[in-house]
């Protein structure tokens, strides 16, 4: 007989509904310690994991050029136009209305860099740092956030944020918001052409 158990957690004035379990697949034996030099070689292993998973489910994640993950920082560096990024990967489904999309006016660049900031926190715990570079129109638009700025920003902290993959959570905003966002951590300036 297959049973299926979850468990309910009341938190924060509301219920909760934890991972569905099929009991013939819970392990009745307990895990296995780990040796203590390979426990954090195993962290470190789930962490990368994890990363480069959060970074292909992510939206707009066809236009990212390069990743990079070191401990608890992360970075990552997106094309800069269409053309650049079909060349460089030809076999993408991306097309040029996808990348205006994205990345057509400077609103749009800093909506992504806003909502890609909050996707990365809120789905990766172990970050602490993120920088995201967008070059486009001849002006580099960067971010560099701290976890403790981007949970005072919104006013929450955003690992609570997450509950397993059967609850999604919106941020919706006004002008005014990615406004103050965009004052207050979008760093913009002028790419120099190289001269040949």
């Amino acid at each position: 007989m297959r049973r299926k158990s979850f468990s309910i957690v009341y938190m924060k004035n509301s219920f909760k509904i934890g991972h569905l379990v099929e009991d013939n697949c819970q392990s009745q034996h307990a895990p296995k310690a780990a040796h203590p030099e390979n426990k954090a070689e195993q962290l470190a292993a789930r962490d990368t994991y994890r990363f480069r998973t959060a970074v292909s489910k992510m939206k707009g994640s066809g236009l990212v050029k390069y990743y990079e993950l070191q401990s608890t920082r992360a970075k990552l560096v997106f094309y800069g136009d269409y053309s650049t990024c079909k060349r460089y990967v030809p076999h993408t489904s991306l097309t040029r209305e996808h990348f205006q999309h994205y990345f057509g006016s400077e609103d749009l660049i800093c909506e992504f860099l806003l909502d890609t900031s909050i996707y990365l926190f809120k789905e990766l715990h172990f970050l602490n740092e993120i920088q995201l570079d967008i070059p486009s129109h001849g002006k580099l638009y960067s971010v560099e956030l701290t976890r403790q700025e981007m949970d005072h920003y919104m006013n929450c902290e955003l690992t609570e944020m997450k509950d397993g993959h059967h609850h999604r959570f919106f941020y919706i905003y006004r002008d005014q918001e990615l406004d103050q966002f965009t004052n207050q951590f979008v760093k913009v300036k002028r790419i120099r052409r190289k001269k040949l």
